[in-house]
C-alpha cells in the first residue's frame, strides 16, 4: 500500500467530486495520511484528468477573489520557474508554496461561482494544492512547476478573465 502525503486524498475527491465542496467552504489546513491502494489512486488520477479536460462552449466569467486568486497563482509559478536555473533556494520555494496554499485557501473562502464554474475551478485547484505540497516537502520540483503551468494555461480555456488577459501584456 502506497500512503498518500497531507492534502492529497482530499484533493483526489475534490477533483473527481465536484459537488464536494463549494468555494466558500474552507479546506482543513492537514488531513492525516491515509492509505489508499495504487489501484485506487490510479482510477482518481485518470478521473481527475477526465474532469479537467472537458472545456465549456462558452468560458465563465470569474468572481474578484478568483479574479485575485489566479493571478497570485500565475505569479508564483513564474517566479518558480527561476527555480529551474538554480535561481532559489529552498526557503523562497518554500516560500512560493506558502503563497500558493494562501492564494487557494482564500479562493475556497471567498469566491462564489455558479455549481458549473465551481465544479470545473475544482481540479485546477486541487492541482495547485498537490504541486503546493510537494514545494513544500521536497523543496523545488521540475513536475510541480509543469503541473502548475498546466493550471495556468488551462485557466483561461475555462474562465473569461478580464484582468488575466490584461495582467498577460505586463
Amino acid at each position: 500500500m502506497k500512503r498518500l502525503p497531507g492534502n492529497t486524498l482530499l484533493m483526489l475527491l475534490l477533483a473527481v467530486v465536484p459537488g464536494l465542496a463549494t468555494c466558500s467552504e474552507t479546506v482543513p489546513a492537514r488531513l492525516e495520511p491515509a492509505a489508499a491502494p495504487v489501484e485506487v489512486e490510479h482510477e482518481a488520477h485518470a478521473a481527475h484528468e477526465a474532469l479537467d479536460e472537458a472545456t465549456p462552449a462558452r468560458r465563465w466569467l470569474p468572481d474578484a477573489p478568483l479574479s485575485r486568486g489566479m493571478q497570485r497563482v500565475r505569479s508564483a509559478t513564474e517566479t518558480l520557474g527561476h527555480g529551474s536555473h538554480g535561481h532559489l533556494d529552498d526557503a523562497q520555494v518554500r516560500g512560493i508554496a506558502a503563497e500558493l496554499k494562501a492564494a487557494v485557501d482564500m479562493m475556497f473562502a471567498e469566491c462564489k461561482l455558479d455549481p458549473e464554474p465551481d465544479a470545473a475551478l475544482h481540479p485546477l485547484l486541487a492541482r495547485v494544492l498537490m504541486a503546493s505540497n510537494t514545494l513544500s516537502e521536497s523543496g523545488y520540483d521540475a513536475t510541480a512547476l509543469a503541473e502548475l503551468q498546466a493550471v495556468v494555461a488551462r485557466y483561461p480555456l475555462l474562465f473569461d478573465d478580464p484582468a488575466w488577459s490584461a495582467s498577460q501584456s505586463d
